[in-house]
This record gives structure tokens, sequence and C-alpha cells, in this order.
């Protein structure tokens, strides 16, 4: 018997198996092969932040319809909520947008159906880099990794998807994620005005700006970026950028949100 073939036995004496389904392209891929080779009552979850883009929603729902099964929504509180608790915006050094309204309550639930198997979607290519979705390990729950054991790397990933008829939406993140590159922010004015009011109005509200003054020489501030904006500026290659985005190359962002 295979190391491969063996874990995935072993896997079956659990009585819950958790499959960690951000929408990104690993996890999308992982979630859909594992229910053509390896079918079991598999759970799979997200957690959403309430920020999602329309997009994403939609790509929740074609999800399911291709699994066949809802996807489940790990209760937990918004982005919105803890950002008017803590009255400031998310940054790289203050990531509670991941760590309180992702992680913390996917540990809390995987720990509340215990003993069970958590499937995250670590490529081989990269599993030296990272342990998993930031796995400190939880009591009672095994970590599976679907896209080692297969051998898959990013390539793999990406035309599996493609056999599979399967897009993956320009951003998998956060309206408001302070990762977003300049081409992203314009894109988001220039498609979701109603989603910018409200971003530009929690900057005014907290004091903070989600663009650093040091990352270009663009304004810091949405207000003064939407002035820029309206008045006809472009950031270079911004417009003619259309096709579906990798967001995981941005080195700096937290796995839960890319993969």
């Amino acid at each position: 018997m295979t190391e491969s073939v063996m874990a995935h036995s072993v896997e079956r004496l659990v009585s819950a198996r958790i499959v960690a389904l951000s929408g990104g392209k690993d996890s999308t891929a992982m979630a859909l092969r594992l229910a053509e080779v390896e079918p079991e009552e598999y759970e799979y979850c997200i957690t959403p932040t309430g920020r999602e883009l329309p997009e994403m929603v939609e790509h929740w729902k074609r999800i399911e319809c291709l699994l066949g099964k809802p996807l489940t929504r790990i209760p937990g509180p918004t982005l919105l909520e803890r950002i008017i608790a803590y009255k400031t915006l998310p940054n790289f050094r203050l990531r509670y947008c991941t760590r309180e309204v992702k992680i913390e309550p996917f540990i809390k639930y995987a720990a509340s159906v215990s003993p069970a198997c958590c499937y995250v979607g670590i490529r081989a290519d990269e599993a030296d880099e990272r342990e998993g979705t930031d796995w400190k390990g939880i009591e009672g729950v095994k970590q599976n990794l679907p896209l080692v054991r297969w051998g898959w790397g990013v390539n793999r990933v990406k035309e599996y998807l493609r056999e599979r008829g399967v897009l993956i939406p320009q951003r998998t993140d956060c309206d408001l994620c302070y990762h977003q590159q300049l081409g992203e922010w314009w894109r988001l004015w220039r498609d979701h005005k109603d989603r910018w009011t409200e971003i530009e109005a929690l900057e005014t509200w907290t004091g903070h700006t989600l663009r650093s003054e040091q990352r270009d020489t663009w304004p810091a501030s949405l207000k003064e970026l939407r002035l820029k904006f309206e008045a006809g500026y472009t950031p270079k290659g911004a417009a003619q950028t259309n096709l579906p985005l990798d967001v995981a190359e941005r080195k700096t962002m937290c796995a839960w949100c890319a993969r």
C-alpha cells in the first residue's frame, strides 16, 4: 500500500471531513478533484467576511452547483464589525481581517466537530514553504494535503481548472484588502463605485488609509485617488487587464484569501 493510499485509508476512520475552501484556484481544484477521485461525505467550508465582491459570491454558487451540495458558511464576526470595534482599518501589521474573521472561526468550528480531518489546498510545489493554512494544530483534527499527495503544482492546478471549464474570479479577497495593487483599486473604482464609496467613508471615519504613502507616487487616501481617476488618470496597464489574476502571486497576502 502506497503512502498516499494509506493516508487516505486512515482518514476513513474520522467522523468529519472538512474541506477548507476559499474559492481560490488551489482550494477550488482540490475540492472538485476530491469529489471525483476520493468520494466521501465532505463538508466544504468557507469563512465569508461580508466584503467579498459579487463575482466571488457567484463563484461560490457555481462551486455549489459543481459539487452538488451547499457550502457550509462558518459563522463568525464580519470584517465591518471588526473595523467598527477597533475603529481602525486592517493593515500588514494588524491582520485581524485574517486572524479574527477567518482563522479563529475556522479553528473553533473544526474543533467542535472533532475527531475530524481537514483538507487544505497546499500545492506540492509549495509544501516546503508553508505548513498549511496557518496550521498550528487543532486537538482531534488531522490535516490532509491532497494536492501534495497527488504531486500537483501550480501548472497542473491551472490545467485541471481549464479542463473543467472553471474560471477563478480576478479577486478572491475582500474589496478593501490593503494588499491590492494600484490597478486593482482602479478596477474597483470603475466597476464597483458603491463599494468604493463605502470604503472611502471608512477611511474618513477611522482616520486611516488602506494605502501607504511610501508605496508609490499616487495618493494614499481613496478620496484623493478617486479624484485622480475621475480626472482621467489610469494606472499603467490597469484598463487592459481583464483576465483572471493569480492573487496568490501577491507574496505578502495570507494563504486564507489567496488559495
